[in-house]
């Protein structure tokens, strides 16, 4: 977990921007896209001050051992047979 005291501010500066350029957003992106995007920094600016930003890397648990199936015992096909492409 990587902690990111500065993302809450950068976030904050960047949803403003996007409602004092409202018109610009607007002509640039069309109706839809800027409203979405104008209604996602009202509704995150409302969020409280003190919230905590972090980056949360998960990793994948290793793949279990390859058990061998009966494909994986069937001999290699012998060299008079095509085998499709």
């Amino acid at each position: 977990m990587d902690e990111r005291p500065g993302e809450p501010a950068l976030w904050e500066r960047l949803y403003r921007l996007w409602i004092a350029h409202a018109d610009q957003l607007r002509r640039e992106l069309g109706e839809a896209p800027a409203e979405r995007m104008l209604a996602e920094a009202q509704q995150v600016l409302l969020t409280p001050a003190g919230r905590r930003a972090v980056l949360l890397t998960l990793r994948r648990a290793p793949d279990p051992p390859h058990r061998a199936t009966v494909a994986d015992r069937m001999p290699p096909p012998a060299p008079t047979e095509r085998t499709p492409q």
